[in-house]
């Protein structure tokens, strides 16, 4: 008896004719594949998709684009607690979940902004809850729901139903920029610019161009009008005895950092407007309060207010963009991601990487292993 082995490129749904114990499936390169690649948008969305496409084409040319300083955009202000509202977007959750764990375990807080955070969502909605558990429990550590006892303990004044569970934070402004580092030690490559038709990466010789803009994904692809707006507001505060996450619904919370604690916040849809007013924080601080009075008097380190990018649902697809010569390059759409962005970030930035390499003609080959 000896092992025969062969390999031959085949169509990836041909694997399903043959047996699993004899035949195994891998993706492999037939050729160094180094396309060139411009991503608009340096958010947190941006940046991850820019990382996930260096490490998978560590030859690539990848340029990300943008038209503001950091500080200026939705992804500086966030904590990034590990939280999902859409049960159709758990694979790219569970992907981003994954990788912070490797990140946690090998660098520090101080260096990237994750860390493992505990804490609790209370709210008088199970149905609420129960959708958090549905798109959540199996991914988190130590999700459950709380007792009464437990409750009545806890808060003041406690609503009827209360989850706990363990996750990462990504801390924004030290997240994204750790991001930033990762990248340029690829070779990736930053530029401040506007751009106002994706197209023209095109015509100045990208052949892959990626839209993660965020809020204004829907105005350059040109042909979406899903995309809206929602307001957030948010208070950086010094309370270095809070060590736990805790909201009342959705709008209502804290969240630890690494050398202090977000207060939030507003959510209101179709609003555009970035001025933080006297309202926003009688408002925000009344809230949170009444759930937490030890926060009352808190000092205010900083305010920061943005506009999430909500839709219907996150757009990632390929489509084909014409040039103006007329001619194709890849168009690669990855936005709308709402208050989500760092719980589905580096997920559906493997996705954009796979629709890459479809792009590039990567094709699977199939490994036969035949007892004779």
């Amino acid at each position: 008896m000896f092992l025969l082995r062969c390999c031959m490129t085949l169509r990836y749904s041909f694997v399903n004719f043959f047996k699993p114990d004899i035949f195994e499936v891998f993706f492999e390169v037939g050729q160094e594949m180094n396309p060139s690649v411009a991503i608009v948008g340096q958010g947190v969305i941006g940046c991850s998709t820019a990382l996930a496409v260096l490490q998978r084409f560590p030859k690539a040319k990848v340029v990300l684009i943008g038209d503001r300083p950091f500080e200026k955009i939705c992804s500086f202000g966030p904590a990034g607690l590990f939280r999902l509202d859409k049960f159709d977007c758990k694979p790219w959750a569970k992907a981003s979940f994954e990788r912070f764990a490797e990140i946690e375990k090998q660098w520090t807080a101080e260096e990237t902004g994750v860390k493992l955070v505990s804490g609790h969502i209370q709210s008088d909605s199970e149905e609420r809850l129960k959708s958090q558990e549905k798109n959540m429990a199996d991914i988190v550590y130590n999700f459950r729901w709380l007792t009464d006892r437990e409750k009545n303990l806890l808060f003041v004044n406690p609503s009827k139903y209360c989850i706990h569970y363990t996750a990462y934070a990504s801390e924004g402004r030290r997240y994204v920029p750790w991001l930033k580092r990762q990248i340029e030690a690829l070779g990736g490559t930053f530029v401040t610019k506007s751009i106002s038709k994706l197209s023209s990466l095109a015509d100045d010789g990208f052949n892959i161009v990626v839209n993660a803009t965020g809020l204004a994904g829907g105005k350059l692809a040109g042909d979406d009008d899903t995309v809206f707006p929602v307001r957030g507001v948010a208070f950086e505060v010094h309370a270095p005895w809070h060590k736990h996450f805790n909201y009342r619904d959705f709008s209502t919370f804290t969240i630890p950092m690494v050398d202090s604690v977000i207060v939030g916040s507003v959510k209101q849809d179709h609003r555009d407007d970035l001025e933080i007013t006297d309202v926003d924080r009688r408002e925000i601080f009344d809230r949170y309060e009444l759930l937490h009075p030890a926060f009352k008097g808190v000092k205010v380190i900083s305010e920061w207010s943005a506009l999430r990018p909500e839709r219907p649902m996150i757009r990632l697809e390929k489509v084909d963009g014409v040039k103006s010569d007329g001619g194709k390059y890849t168009l690669i759409h990855n936005y709308g991601h709402g208050s989500n962005g760092f719980t589905m970030g580096w997920g559906c930035a493997l996705d954009v990487v796979k629709l890459i390499e479809e792009a590039q003609g990567i094709a699977p080959i199939l490994k036969i292993k035949a007892h004779l």
